[in-house]
């Protein structure tokens, strides 16, 4: 969970000094790991502990944390050399943080304890708070990142699925008829884009400072819709009893067939996998079950006759000329063949609603 601090002037200065002091340990840690090749937390502590504990004004605990981000930092590779910013995040866990009542922290910075007062999105979680957290300065202001510990209700029966279609033109399509249009998004970013590249272009002193402040507006304003979205298709399948199929589209920007720029620009930019992480902790905290389909062939296949027709843009059109299913929107068509793949991944011995009759 995000939490926002509201610091006074006083705490805002001590907060600053603590990010300082911390990130100038985790360097001169990293340094020493980088010339003696240590990388192991517990030896990085043995080898450096009793000499920097009064070379930096940390206490016991934040140094520890710093032995342990420096390590952290190394799991990746070990070829290239650690730098840490002088605002970079820090770690506290619960020797040197404490929630208190009327949303106050009490966290360790340079000069002792403090007392600062906190908001968060959703308040009902507090009680649910649990283990380490990340102090985050982002533009001025400070954040927490705190870890959850929250206990999943139990499964409910369910009826049946709904097929969720990921796509461009409209974000998600589902097969019980939502529709959440991507045009309103799609003109955001071109709009986005064009400022950035008037501001990039200028290179000014002012441009820059411009270029900083606008930037992680777009991101935001994305992950706000991508959380709507899942809100509302969960709520609708928790009502409706059922759970929900989505496909997996790992990869889709390498298989994908090769386009123009703008196509490519656009898949770049195509959040689908935030949106599914949304989908799948809200469906873990509303108990609705939720399974993921291979997405091959789901909008070439008909959902009615199962024959593989023809698809162009956003129409779908079945070749089966026995078929009742004439012309459809073909994401819908997908969602409706996301859905039936849901019941047969979810219950196999009904996997006789998604087959067709051979023929020769």
């Amino acid at each position: 969970m995000k939490i926002k601090l509201l610091p006074t002037a006083e705490q805002t200065e001590l907060l600053l000094e603590t990010f300082r002091e911390a990130n100038l340990a985790c360097n001169a840690i990293s340094e020493v790991a980088w010339e003696k090749r240590i990388f192991n937390k517990f030896k990085l502590h043995y080898q450096l502990y009793d000499s920097y504990k009064g070379k930096f004004g940390l206490s016991s605990q934040m140094l520890v944390r710093a032995f342990t981000k420096v390590a952290h930092a190394y799991k990746l590779d070990k070829k290239t050399k650690r730098a840490f910013k002088t605002m970079g995040s820090i770690t506290y866990d619960a020797r040197i943080m404490t929630y208190k009542q009327d949303h106050v922290v009490s966290l360790w910075c340079i000069g002792g304890r403090q007392n600062i007062r906190f908001i968060c999105h959703n308040p009902d979680y507090i009680p649910y708070l649990k283990g380490e957290a990340d102090l985050v300065y982002k533009k001025g202001k400070f954040f927490l990142y705190q870890t959850l510990d929250i206990p999943e209700p139990a499964a409910q029966d369910i009826s049946g699925f709904i097929g969720v279609d990921f796509g461009l033109t409209d974000i998600a399509v589902t097969s019980d008829g939502g529709k959440h249009s991507a045009d309103w998004m799609n003109q955001y970013r071109e709009k986005r884009q064009k400022v950035r590249s008037s501001v990039q272009r200028k290179g000014t002193r002012n441009s820059k400072k411009l270029s900083k402040r606008l930037s992680g507006k777009e991101r935001t304003t994305s992950a706000i819709i991508n959380h709507t979205i899942s809100k509302s298709i969960v709520k609708s399948a928790k009502d409706q009893r059922k759970g929900i199929a989505i496909e997996n589209l790992t990869n889709i920007r390498f298989s994908s067939k090769p386009r123009n720029k703008k196509f490519r620009t656009k898949l770049g930019r195509w959040s689908f996998a935030q949106l599914r992480s949304f989908l799948e902790y809200k469906c873990r905290l509303n108990a609705v079950k939720l399974v993921v389909v291979e997405p091959g062939y789901t909008s070439q296949t008909c959902n009615y006759c199962r024959y593989i027709g023809k698809r162009t843009n956003k129409v779908f059109k079945c070749t089966n000329k026995n078929c009742k299913v004439d012309v459809i929107d073909a994401d819908f068509n997908a969602a409706q063949n996301i859905a039936l793949l849901g019941v047969a991944v979810n219950l196999p011995e009904r996997y006789d609603r998604y087959s067709c009759t051979v023929h020769y």
